[in-house]
């Protein structure tokens, strides 16, 4: 029981943390843009059509507005590209001043404190950090002074919002690999390690209710 102090103790702090904090803050669901931007279809002078004949094999087409200019969304079977909706011109990638403008509409028109700043904008483009998949690469990551050390993770390629981190999100993800005990990627909840404890405080626990049965008449003077 000695050895198993450790562990059941780290079990029941990140237990209770889980339990306590609410899921949908932890997964930054009040991260968004509150106001939608209607589309002017004057606006629009590159057609749909071409759209199509110049990418047959596309799998998804929106329109979309980045930095108040229209573009086609458009979905590829490994990646997404943007076609703007005037000219037809496709756009190599967002560049750091188009994500600084995206980014701040998260602060001026979303509910990420309003008194936060944006402090800086790095691009990850071949190494992802360690919380973000590299699925997601290309990234501009758009990191904020609020309270929580809120970042952005902007697609570099469509200007989409792919993922948000803040620190109560690390916190959650570094309790998560404490309580399944996978110290390295934080994922294989059946890892040898955790099994082993397991069934090791099972067996301590049941001991347990053996000294407790065989001590019964000591208990019940």
């Amino acid at each position: 029981m000695l050895l198993l102090v450790l562990p059941i103790g780290i079990w029941s702090v990140t237990g209770s943390y889980f339990v306590l904090m609410d899921l949908g803050f932890i997964r930054g669901d009040h991260i968004k843009v509150q106001d939608i931007k209607h589309i002017d279809p004057s606006q629009i002078h590159y057609p749909m059509a071409a759209v199509y004949e110049r990418f047959p094999k596309a799998q998804a087409i929106a329109l979309t507005s980045v930095t108040d200019t229209l573009y086609y969304r458009i979905k590829l079977s490994d990646k997404s590209i943007l076609v703007n909706a005037d000219s037809g011109e496709l756009l190599p990638s967002i560049t750091e001043k188009q994500a600084r403008m995206i980014a701040s509409n998260y602060q001026h028109h979303g509910s990420l404190a309003v008194e936060a700043k944006l402090i800086s904008a790095t691009l990850y483009t071949d190494i992802a950090p360690a919380e973000l998949a590299p699925r997601y690469l290309p990234v501009w990551r758009m990191d904020f002074n609020d309270s929580a050390a809120t970042s952005l993770y902007l697609s570099a390629t469509t200007g989409e919002l792919v993922t948000r981190r803040h620190d109560y999100w690390r916190l959650f993800d570094l309790f998560w690999k404490w309580h399944i005990m996978d110290y390295d990627e934080g994922e294989a909840i059946d890892n040898l390690l955790l099994l082993t404890t397991a069934l090791i405080s099972i067996v301590a626990v049941l001991a347990g209710f053996v000294l407790l049965w065989q001590r019964r008449r000591k208990y019940l003077r």
